[in-house]
C-alpha cells in the first residue's frame, strides 16, 4: 500500500501498490480483512441456516410484477426492483439505489483497454454513457432517485444490451417523458481528518431540465482534504550503524469540476447525445524526517511534492434505426490531461554541507476514440452486435533532475527515458451474439481482434506492432427463479500505463525508477464458474471459483543484473474462490437489518526472474474480506451501520530488495437520517481505530538471489482516520 495518499504522483516504479485519493467520492473501504476461512464458514452457515425456511416459502411466491406495488419480482434472468424496494433506504440519487441491489457490486471496468472493454456492469436506459473520465459512481450520483422508474438486475440473458461481456449487469431505467425541470440532486459535505487535520468543505450539484426537445444536465463539484500524518521508521543495518527516522507531514488537496450533458431526439427518430467533463486538482504534500543515529545527529531530511492536474473530455454518440431489427450507434470521444509535478529533497546533516535535489516533470496525455456498434435482432432467439473501434493514445513527457552543485546552486543531471513521447494507434473489429438456447439456457459469445502499434520517440526510440485475438463465452443456466449457474471464459488485454514507459526519480527510496520502452500489455485467459441462490426479498448467496492464466505478467524486471524496470517477467497463474452473502437479519431479532459479506481466498504463482523460483504475484494478497451491516428504523427515519475490512499481507519483489506490506483491521461506521424534511443527513467516521499500515523493506547487497542483506527498514504510518458530515437532497 502506498505510504501516503497523495494524488497523481506518477512513477514507473512498481515497488508499492498504486494509491490515490478519490477527489469526487466518499472514502470507501479498499482495505480487506484476513480472518480464517473456517471461522467465516461458521458465520455464513449460521446465517444461511437461519434464513433457510424463508427461502423455501419464497420459492414459489414471486410473480411477474403484475402488482405495481410489489417491491420486486423475477422474470426469467431478470430481477426487477421497483422504487418501493428502496424506500426504506431513503435514497437521494440513483447511486444510493444501485448500492442497495442485493448481491451486486459496481465494477467500473477500467482495467482493460478501449471503450468497448471498459464497459463496467451498470447501464443507464440500456446504454453506456459516452465518457471514460467520469466513472459510473459519479454519473449515477447525478441522477435523482425520483427520476428512476425501476432497476433491473440482469443475470445471463443480456439480449441487445451494451454490456461489454459482463455476465451480471444492472440496468437503471429512468422515467419516460416529463417536460421541464426534473429532480436534481445536491450534496454538501464537511470533512476533517483526525486528530489534527483541517476541515475542508466539499459538494456537488446537478440540474436537469428540458428546453424544447433538448434535455440537459449541468453540474459542478468541489472536493478537498487536509491532514497531518506521522510515522516512525526503524532501519537495521547489518554492516553499519542503526537508525531511527521520525516522520511528520501535511497533505492538502483541493479540486473541482464541471459537467454538461445534452440529449436531443431528431425528427426521424434518431437520438444524439453530447457529454463534457472538465476538472482541476491541486495538491501538495510536505514532510520532515528526523534521522536519529546512535552517535551524532540528528540529521534532517525535507520532502516536498506539489502537483497540478487539469483534464477535460468531450464525448458524443448518435443512434439510428435502419429497420425495426437493425440499428447503429456511433461514438466519438476526445480527452486530454495536463500534469505538472515536482519532487523536492533537501538533506540537512548535523554537521557538514546541505545537499539539495529537485525533480521536475511536465506531462500531457490524450486519447481519441471512434466506435461503431451495429445491432441486429432479425434472427430468432439471437441478438447480434458487430462493429469496430479505433483509438489513438499518447503521452508527452518533459522532465529534469537537478542536483546540488556544491556552490549553492543546482545543476542538471541526465536521466535516460525521462524526456520522451509514447503514442499508440489501435483498431478492434468485434462481433457478439446473445443466443437464447432455451427458456432456461442462454449463451453469450463474442470475438474481437485487437491490432495496435506503439511507438516511442525521444530518449528511447522504439516501435512495435501487436495482434491479440480476444474470444469470450458465457453460458447461463437458470433452472428456477431463485437459482442460477454461470460458466464463463474470456481473453482480456489489460490497460497499459504509459507512465511506465517514462523514467522518474523516487527520493523517498533514494532511487531512480526507470521506464521500459519494451513493455507490452499483460493478457489474461480468465475462467469462472458461479452458483447463485436467492432467498426472501434480499437474500443472496453466491459461490464462485476462478482461474486466470496470465501471459507476460507485469512486474519489476531486472536488466543486466544492474537496474530494474517495469516489464514482463513471464507467464503465471491466479486461482481461488469467492463466497458472497447478502442476508436479512429479522429472524435474529434485528428488524430491517441486512448483512453483506464477501471473502476471497486465492493463490498465485509466477517464476521469479531474480531467483528462478516460484513465488506469488507482487502486491496480490491471498485473502480478502469485508463485511457491511446496515439497519433501518423507518418510524424514526434513521439508519445506522458499520463496515469491517482487511486484506492479508502483500509482497513486492525487486532486483535488490523485498518489501512486505501489512494492514490492520479497518473499521468505519455511519448514522443517517431524513427526519429533516427534504434533507438527508449522514455522519460517518472512517478508520475508527486509526490503523497502522506497515512497510518492511529489506535491501540486499547486489542481487536478491545472493541473499546478503545490507539493511532492513520497518516503517509504520498512521493517517488518523476522518470525520465527515454529508447533507444531501433534491432540488
Amino acid at each position: 500500500m502506498s505510504e501516503h495518499p497523495y494524488v497523481g504522483r506518477r512513477s514507473a516504479s512498481m515497488r508499492a501498490p498504486a494509491g490515490r485519493i478519490a477527489t469526487k467520492a466518499t472514502h470507501s473501504a479498499a482495505r480487506r480483512f484476513s480472518n480464517s476461512a473456517s471461522a467465516m464458514a461458521i458465520v455464513f452457515a449460521g446465517i444461511i441456516a437461519c434464513c433457510q425456511s424463508a427461502a423455501i416459502a419464497q420459492d414459489a411466491a414471486d410473480g411477474i410484477c403484475a402488482d405495481p406495488a410489489a417491491p420486486s419480482c423475477t422474470i426469467g434472468d431478470r430481477v426487477i426492483y421497483q422504487p418501493g424496494f428502496f424506500s426504506q433506504y431513503n435514497p437521494v440519487t440513483a447511486l444510493d439505489m444501485v448500492r442497495r441491489v442485493p448481491g451486486f457490486s459496481i465494477d467500473r471496468g477500467d482495467n482493460v483497454r478501449g471503450f468497448g472493454g471498459a464497459a463496467g456492469n451498470v447501464l443507464i436506459d440500456g446504454q453506456r454513457p459516452s465518457t471514460k473520465s467520469a466513472n459510473i459512481f459519479v454519473i449515477l450520483g447525478r441522477i435523482g432517485a425520483g427520476n428512476i422508474d425501476r432497476i433491473d438486475l440482469i443475470r445471463g440473458d443480456t439480449g441487445g444490451l451494451d454490456v461489454g461481456g459482463q455476465a451480471v449487469v444492472v440496468n437503471v431505467i429512468r422515467k419516460a417523458g416529463g417536460e421541464g425541470r426534473q429532480s436534481s440532486p445536491w450534496e454538501f459535505s464537511l470533512t476533517k481528518r483526525r486528530p489534527n487535520g483541517g476541515v475542508r468543505p466539499g459538494g456537488e450539484i446537478s440540474y436537469s431540465g428540458q428546453m424544447g426537445q433538448t434535455k440537459y444536465t449541468i453540474g459542478a463539484d468541489v472536493s478537498g482534504i487536509s491532514l497531518l500524518f506521522g510515522g516512525e521508521e526503524q532501519i537495521t543495518r547489518f554492516f553499519g550503524e542503526d537508525e531511527t527516522r521520525l516522520r511528520d507531514g501535511a497533505f492538502r488537496n483541493q479540486g473541482g469540476g464541471v459537467n454538461l450533458k445534452l440529449e436531443r431526439p431528431l425528427a426521424n427518430g434518431d437520438t444524439i447525445r453530447i457529454n463534457f467533463e472538465g476538472g482541476i486538482v491541486r495538491l501538495r504534500e510536505d514532510f520532515t524526517e528526523t534521522r536519529l543515529l546512535a552517535i551524532g545527529g540528528p540529521d534532517i531530511a525535507l520532502f516536498t511534492f506539489p502537483l497540478e492536474q487539469i483534464e477535460y473530455e468531450i464525448g458524443a454518440d448518435y443512434e439510428h434505426a435502419f429497420t425495426e431489427h437493425f440499428g447503429v450507434k456511433l461514438i466519438v470521444l476526445f480527452g486530454q490531461e495536463f500534469e505538472q509535478f515536482e519532487s523536492g529533497f533537501e538533506f540537512i546533516p548535523a554537521s557538514g554541507a546541505t545537499d539539495r535535489s529537485l525533480f521536475i516533470s511536465d506531462q500531457t496525455a490524450g486519447e481519441t476514440i471512434g466506435r461503431a456498434e451495429f445491432d441486429w435482432k432479425g434472427w430468432d432467439k439471437h441478438t447480434i452486435q458487430f462493429g469496430g473501434e479505433i483509438a489513438r493514445n499518447f503521452i508527452d513527457s518533459e522532465a529534469a533532475l537537478l542536483v546540488d552543485d556544491g556552490a549553492g546552486g543546482l545543476m542538471p543531471i541526465a536521466i535516460n527515458g525521462a524526456n520522451t513521447r509514447v503514442a499508440e494507434i489501435r483498431g478492434e473489429p468485434f462481433v457478439n451474439d446473445s443466443w437464447k438456447l432455451g427458456p432456461k439456457l442462454t449463451l453469450n459469445a463474442g470475438f474481437a481482434l485487437e491490432l495496435s502499434r506503439i511507438a516511442q520517440s525521444g530518449d528511447d526510440a522504439n516501435s512495435r506492432f501487436f495482434v491479440y485475438p480476444k474470444p469470450s463465452l458465457t453460458l447461463t443456466y437458470t433452472p428456477t427463479d431463485k437459482t442460477q449457474w454461470r460458466v464463463s471464459g474470456a481473453r482480456e488485454v489489460n490497460q497499459l500505463s504509459f507512465g511506465q514507459f517514462i523514467s522518474s526519480v523516487n527520493f523517498d527510496d533514494e532511487d531512480v525508477d526507470f521506464g521500459n520502452p519494451d513493455l507490452q500489455p499483460q493478457r489474461v485467459w480468465a475462467f469462472e464458474a458461479a452458483y447463485e441462490r436467492r432467498f426472501g426479498d434480499i437474500g443472496v448467496v453466491e459461490l464462485s471459483g476462478f482461474f486466470d492464466y496470465v501471459q507476460d505478467v507485469e512486474d519489476l524486471l531486472p536488466i543486466g543484473g544492474v537496474v530494474e524496470v517495469p516489464g514482463n517477467i513471464g507467464d503465471g497463474k491466479i486461482y481461488g474462490g469467492t463466497l458472497k452473502l447478502t442476508a436479512p437479519l429479522d429472524r435474529l431479532g434485528l428488524k430491517n437489518a441486512r448483512l453483506e459479506s464477501s471473502i476471497t481466498l486465492r493463490d498465485s504463482v509466477v517464476t521469479d526472474p531474480v531467483t528462478g523460483l516460484d513465488r506469488d504475484f507482487s502486491f496480490k494478497p491471498d485473502r480478502l474480506y469485508e463485511v457491511e451491516y446496515r439497519q433501518d428504523f423507518p418510524v424514526w427515519k434513521t439508519s445506522w451501520g458499520w463496515e469491517l475490512s482487511h486484506r492479508s499481507e502483500q509482497l513486492g519483489f525487486g532486483l535488490d530488495e523485498l518489501s512486505r506490506f501489512t494492514d490492520q483491521f479497518a473499521f468505519d461506521a455511519f448514522i443517517e437520517t431524513t427526519a429533516i424534511k427534504g434533507i438527508k443527513a449522514r455522519f460517518q467516521v472512517d478508520d475508527i481505530t486509526n490503523v497502522t499500515n506497515t512497510r518492511e523493506r529489506t535491501v540486499f547487497d547486489g542481487s536478491r538471489a545472493l541473499g546478503v542483506p545490507l539493511f532492513r527498514e520497518v516503517r509504520g504510518n498512521n493517517n488518523g482516520g476522518g470525520l465527515r458530515l454529508i447533507l444531501s437532497g433534491v432540488l
